[in-house]
């Protein structure tokens, strides 16, 4: 579907992510994760990029995509939007999605990589799907956690949801886990991992450094599944 709106908001969810929001028609209809490409003009050239629906299916009043602001041209693009301002969005597609298929899932991620994830533990949590969730969220720092609020509030709203962050600089009042999401972090923190299906997102580097660490796990291909996601 494709489609001409309007930016209704713009949210500083930290000092480098934005979350930006658009009119959602009532016909756009979408699946938990998937993405959608949206397109501007930039220096006088229709630019499309596609991103992930970070707002999850159950909150169908706009649509909304998370993004870390870079120097790429089109993030700078994006940095200039204002509420009022015109976009064109076309989906949604994509195969990296979760309805409940798995009785327990494990998502893993870092960084602005929370976007998807965001979608599906919202989405579970509304609909009340039972699967067990466990996520692995790595950031630097207390700053840079996206969605930090709300995803305590969720994991306080289910109870099949657990929330684990780990910072790699974190301050001295941090009392959570210290460094990088590994293979130490998910044996600690997801003893049943064995029993479990894996989904990975973040950008490139860390999905495969994230892939081979799960399959030193034994755990089989079929139940990796993963996305990158570019740097725009």
């Amino acid at each position: 579907m494709e489609f001409e709106t309007i930016v209704t908001d713009i949210i500083q969810r930290t000092p480098e992510v934005k979350s930006f929001r658009f009119k959602r028609p009532e016909s756009f209809h979408y699946d938990p994760v998937e993405v959608i490409f949206v397109a501007m003009l930039i220096n006088g050239h229709k630019a499309i990029k596609y991103f992930t629906i970070s707002r999850s299916p159950t909150e169908n009043e706009y649509l909304e995509f998370t993004k870390k602001i870079t120097d790429h041209e089109f993030s700078v693009g994006l940095d200039h939007l204002h509420p009022g301002d015109r976009a064109y969005l076309n989906g949604p597609l994509g195969e990296f999605t979760f309805k409940g298929e798995y009785p327990k899932i494990a998502l893993i991620t870092g960084g602005i990589g929370i976007t998807p994830f965001r979608s599906i533990i919202k989405f579970c949590t509304d609909t009340t799907i039972p699967s067990n969730i466990v996520l692995l969220y790595g950031n630097r720092n207390e700053q840079s956690i996206v969605f930090r609020e709300e995803l305590d509030n969720l994991e306080k709203m289910n109870h099949n949801l657990k929330v684990v962050h780990s910072l790699s600089h974190p301050s001295d009042a941090w009392k959570g886990r210290r460094g990088h999401v590994d293979i130490r972090l998910i044996q600690d923190e997801i003893p049943d991992y064995a029993d479990r299906v894996f989904y990975v997102c973040g950008p490139p580097a860390l999905v495969t450094d994230l892939e081979k660490a799960i399959r030193t796990l034994n755990i089989p291909d079929d139940r990796i599944k993963s996305e990158s996601f570019p740097g725009y």
